[in-house]
This record gives C-alpha cells, structure tokens and sequence, in this order.
C-alpha cells in the first residue's frame, strides 16, 4: 500500500510530538514512487494513503458493478445475440 514517515533524528516514538512533517510514500497508477509531504499529523497521512489506494481500486470495482447493472440479468442466449450484433463478429444458434 505505502508508508510513511518522518525525515528527522527524532525516533519513531517521539513522533507525536515532533514539529517535523509526516511524508508519503506510495507507487502511482504508473508503478513509479510518487512521495508527498507535509502532513501535520499521522492521521493525516494514513488519510493520504488510504486516498491514493482507493483511487486505484476504484476503476476495477466500478467496471465490474456495471457489467453486473448491464448483464446481470440478462440471459445466455441474449448475451450472445448481442455479442454476435458485434460488427465483425458471427455468433451461431445450435
């Protein structure tokens, strides 16, 4: 998913209360590291990376809900008339 941290001396413990912003790490649509920084707290940066993962799951779950809206309840035999209707394509009644 990604990570984030600080870039300062202060451990991992004292983060909360360090004046140090919080930055992020993530891979982008591309597959290539993208990093933001300037987050205030860590809520704010879990915040990001929980954006940044959901807009990459999104596309794939909203294409599927639409086949399902669209041929979800259609049948097989109508399916394929209409994947036959496909300019360049046969589709045969056995």
């Amino acid at each position: 998913m990604g990570t984030f941290s600080k870039d300062c001396e202060h451990p991992a413990s004292r983060w909360a209360k360090c004046p140090h912003f919080y930055t992020v790490r993530n891979r982008g649509p591309g597959g290539n590291q993208v990093e933001d920084s300037g987050f205030l707290d860590q809520d704010k940066a879990v915040a990001r990376l929980t954006s940044a993962y959901d807009a990459k799951a999104a596309p794939a779950s909203q294409a599927k809900s639409k086949r399902i809206e669209k041929y979800g309840q259609l049948r097989f035999r109508e399916y394929t008339a209409e994947w036959g209707a496909v300019p360049g394509t046969t589709c045969s009644d056995s």
